[in-house]
C-alpha cells in the first residue's frame, strides 16, 4: 500500500540522482521523478529506480512539483531536491508524524567545520518555515494550496511552509537528510553566507545559476 509519494524535481542531476533515489527507497512509498529540461542522463539513471517519471520540456522547479502531485497516489506528499541523501530513519519519522506540513534538518555531505556549523545555525530557523530541500504535506494541505507558486524562480518551497502553515500543523521532524554543499564548496562559503543574510531582510526574486 502506498502511503506516501515522494516526488523529486531534476534538472541536470545525473551526477546525484542515484544515490538521492537510493537512499528515498521505502515499502510503503512510490517514488516519482519528474525531469524539467534535462538534457542529459538523469531520465535514464532514473528509470532504474523510480516508480514513475515525467519529462518536461521546459526547466522549473515549481512545474515540476505541481506535475508530480498531479500522479501522486499517496495520501502524503514529500517533496525532495535531486541532490539530497535520506537517512534510514527519514521515511519512517515522516510517515509516522503528527504532522500535515513540515521538514526535518540537515547535515552537510562534507565533514568540515563551517559547513557544519552552518547547518547547525539553520535549525532554529527551519520552525519558521525554511526548506532542508525536503517538504512533506498531506495531500489535503497541498490541494488548498494550489501547488507551488510557478511565478517564482526562488524562495518558492519558503513561500509554501509559511502559507502552509496557517493552514496545516506545522512541525519539524527530528531525524536528517544529507545536503550536497556543491554550491558553497564552489563559490564559496562567505559569498552564500551574505546571500543568505541578505535575502532574509530582502528577499530575491531571481534563481540562481545551476551548479553542475
Amino acid at each position: 500500500m502506498v502511503k506516501a509519494s515522494i516526488i523529486i524535481p531534476a534538472y541536470q542531476e545525473e551526477d546525484y540522482i542515484e544515490n538521492t533515489l537510493k537512499s528515498a527507497f521505502h515499502p510503503e512509498t512510490e517514488i516519482i521523478v519528474v525531469t524539467n529540461g534535462c538534457t542529459d542522463k538523469t531520465a535514464k539513471i532514473a528509470m532504474r529506480y523510480a516508480d514513475k517519471i515525467l519529462e518536461l520540456e521546459n526547466k522549473g522547479v515549481s512545474k515540476a512539483r505541481n506535475e508530480g502531485a498531479k500522479i501522486a497516489s499517496g495520501s502524503k506528499l514529500i517533496f525532495l531536491d535531486a541532490d539530497i541523501k535520506l537517512q534510514n530513519n527519514t521515511i519512517e519519522k515522516i510517515l509516522n508524524s503528527k504532522y500535515s506540513i513540515g521538514t526535518c534538518y540537515s547535515k552537510p555531505d562534507v565533514n568540515k567545520f563551517v559547513p557544519k556549523t552552518l547547518m547547525q545555525l539553520k535549525k532554529p530557523f527551519q520552525h519558521l518555515g525554511w526548506s532542508s530541500g525536503l517538504i512533506f504535506c498531506s495531500k489535503e494541505v497541498y490541494n488548498k494550496m494550489n501547488g507551488f507558486d510557478e511565478n517564482m524562480d526562488f524562495g518558492e518551497d519558503g513561500k509554501f511552509i509559511r502559507k502552509a502553515k496557517k493552514i496545516g500543523k506545522f512541525g519539524v521532524v527530528n531525524t536528517h537528510v544529507i545536503n550536497s554543499m556543491r554550491r558553497f564548496e564552489k563559490e564559496g562559503y562567505t559569498y552564500w553566507i551574505m546571500f543568505w543574510i541578505k535575502n532574509i531582510f530582502n528577499k530575491q526574486k531571481n534563481g540562481y545559476e545551476a551548479i553542475r
